[in-house]
């Protein structure tokens, strides 16, 4: 099943019919969907390490269970089951399953992970959990989806962004995560340049000598601004690499990939393995190889 520009696999248990539905409405840099399911067995929706392999799609989904029948969530090694109206958040880079007793009725927000701060944090915290914050915001925000899902009129191109736009500020306000060291009052310029800074460490982070200096040269400033930019949102430049070189390194043992240990340690930009398995161990509360999935 192909759907919001990525790709899933359906599996439906002893069933003897099953009708399913889907939308899709795209919103400038998001998309919102809804998926309905009618089926007298179980039906299951898988993103498995082959279809991350095909699409390679590294967006964050927001997942709203709009039925009344209670949805099984799976990922990151955790499982919940979200009722009516609750929601959770996952990664579109690592594998899931979502699954219905029977007939199942959902809505999926899909975010560029630049919309977010420390997205990788965010996904450690939050992935596969029932979101408890900003009530508010969560009911705005899955009213708005639902409205707009069900609009009959066909939304201006100014109409769809601004809509967007909004629908990603309550999303982020949503998953924001309280930091005391974070400074107040930040400005549009500085959310800009942060994330040009992390778009740039996505980029490189697989160099082993990566500086912050090296950064900051592809975008024009100093590494003394690169670190103080950084700080202003209570990370530094070693946090942010590390935490992308991990987060790569956690995806690819979780996909299944082949190799020694080592060679995905150094593939994903470490050079000290022995840092790798402390910082992995860490982050992850388990080894390596202990998170490796096998093929």
């Amino acid at each position: 099943m192909d759907a919001i520009g990525s790709s899933f696999e359906m599996g439906i248990v002893t069933s003897r019919k099953f009708h399913g539905e889907v939308s899709v409405l795209q919103l400038g840099r998001i998309q919102i969907g809804a998926a309905k399911t009618v089926a007298d067995g179980s039906v299951n929706v898988i993103r498995s390490e082959a279809k991350l392999r095909q699409d390679g799609d590294d967006r964050i989904m927001i997942l709203i269970n709009r039925g009344e029948t209670p949805m099984s969530v799976r990922q990151f090694d955790r499982k919940i089951e979200l009722k009516r109206d609750e929601m959770t958040v996952l990664a579109m880079d690592m594998p899931s399953e979502c699954s219905t007793p029977q007939s199942g009725h959902s809505h999926v927000i899909l975010l560029p992970r630049e919309v977010l701060e420390r997205p990788g944090r965010m996904l450690e915290l939050f992935s596969t959990t029932r979101l408890k914050t900003h009530q508010m915001a969560q009911l705005l925000l899955k009213e708005n989806v639902r409205q707009l899902l069900c609009a009959e009129e066909t939304l201006g191109e100014s109409l769809e962004i601004a809509s967007g736009d909004y629908i990603a500020h309550l999303a982020s306000t949503i998953l924001q995560m309280r930091d005391p060291k974070r400074a107040k009052g930040q400005t549009g310029s500085l959310d800009a340049r942060i994330t040009d800074i992390r778009k740039q460490i996505a980029r490189s982070y697989r160099l082993p000598d990566l500086t912050s200096g090296a950064v900051g040269k592809q975008l024009g400033m100093s590494a003394r601004s690169v670190q103080h930019i950084l700080s202003q949102h209570g990370s530094t430049f070693t946090e942010e690499l590390t935490t992308k070189r991990l987060e790569a390194a956690f995806g690819l043992l979780r996909s299944g990939a082949a190799g020694p240990i080592a060679d995905i340690a150094f593939k994903c930009g470490f050079s000290d393995l022995s840092t790798f398995y402390r910082a992995f161990r860490a982050r992850y509360g388990k080894t390596p190889n202990a998170a490796r999935v096998a093929r």
